[in-house]
């Protein structure tokens, strides 16, 4: 398959899906674009996400404070032909996570945390302006939470590790630097191992069996004038597979789950990316998620969002830099005892790509 030559593909692919989903529990998006990519490559991206999610009680209006610490993250990739047809790539992400931490007013000490680890191994081949893309995925997934409303609840556990496949295909036409790749991630079983603990239960083993949500990732870009792109990305995850029910937790008189989705959620982003010079490009995206519509907890305080992105793209004669931003509108939801309205997230990356 003959590439776009266009220096927009990197900075279009960070500001769709790659960068971050600021909704519910999806952060790196899943992004497979290295693969549809030229020659022998390697990228690293780092993300740091800065939430600003507050709300003010019903009853004397304290502040909650800030609920969702700061975090960041790294994403890497590399990729390299095998012949003239092949390709293989490697990437390590963290698809799925949370962290929530409420320090004022009711919610105080109520806690939760899930961090993910993926790595992909993928192979390509090439049939003129098609190419098929698939392979497998290892992943661990572990999770803490402490709920002192539910009889003093906290769990703690160990990381599982469990296998998923990826399938893709794309196709392009370079003469309008057109490309289209739909991408499926499938679901991943996870048995993992934890300690509940709540008032009359101490140091209670058992299995946190969940799943991850299976993914379709549709990527477009197609360009609309010289040196101009039109790129986006619409991701279509089924969160209803996922529900986090520890055994004790789920056991007590007031509790179900320490979270499950209302619905599946598609997400949504379209960009314009130009370029200026043959070292320099830029782009603008707009995003939007829609809300679950369901009544939230202490654990999940937002629902949905609409985000706005810059960015832009140095490319050298091997390596490429490029830096992003996205400004999130979170979505208001209502806690009981505490509205959570006009609260804004702030993302910014760095990814640096180098041929060889």
């Amino acid at each position: 398959m003959k590439r776009t030559i266009l220096n927009l593909a990197i900075l279009s692919t960070m500001l769709g899906a790659g960068l971050v989903q600021a909704g519910g529990f999806d952060r790196s998006g899943q992004d497979t674009s290295i693969m549809l990519k030229e020659g022998s490559l390697v990228e690293i991206m780092s993300v740091s996400v800065n939430p600003k999610i507050t709300g003010a009680y019903t009853s004397g209006g304290a502040s909650s404070g800030e609920v969702a610490p700061n975090y960041s993250f790294t994403n890497m990739g590399f990729r390299t032909k095998v012949s003239d047809n092949f390709a293989i790539a490697i990437i390590q992400d963290s698809p799925f996570g949370a962290d929530i931490n409420w320090t004022a007013g009711t919610y105080t000490g109520t806690k939760a945390k899930v961090e993910s680890s993926a790595t992909t191994l993928l192979t390509s081949y090439d049939l003129d302006n098609v190419t098929i893309y698939g392979g497998i995925k290892n992943q661990s997934l572990s999770a803490s939470a402490t709920v002192p409303l539910a009889a003093a609840y906290s769990i703690t556990s160990t990381a599982d590790s469990s296998l998923g496949y990826v399938l893709g295909a794309a196709i392009e036409n370079p003469e309008i630097a057109m490309k289209l790749a739909l991408t499926y991630h499938t679901k991943i079983n996870h048995d993992i191992a934890v300690v509940e603990n709540r008032t009359g239960l101490v140091n209670q083993p058992s299995t946190l069996s969940t799943t991850t949500p299976a993914s379709f990732n549709l990527d477009f870009q197609t360009g609309i004038a010289e040196n101009t792109l039109l790129f986006g990305t619409i991701r279509r995850v089924q969160w209803t597979q996922m529900i986090l029910a520890p055994a004790v937790y789920a056991a007590a008189p007031i509790s179900k789950t320490l979270k499950s989705f209302g619905k599946d959620i598609t997400s949504y982003t379209l960009g314009l990316g130009r370029k200026f010079s043959d070292s320099w490009s830029g782009a603008v995206t707009y995003g939007s998620e829609a809300s679950e519509g369901v009544v939230q907890s202490a654990l999940s305080p937002t629902d949905g969002y609409k985000k706005m992105g810059l960015g832009v793209t140095y490319t050298g004669e091997q390596a490429t830099i490029t830096l992003g931003m996205q400004k999130v509108n979170n979505g208001d939801v209502n806690i009981a005892l505490i509205p959570m309205a006009s609260n804004t997230t702030l993302v910014t990356a760095l990814k640096v790509g180098y041929k060889f």
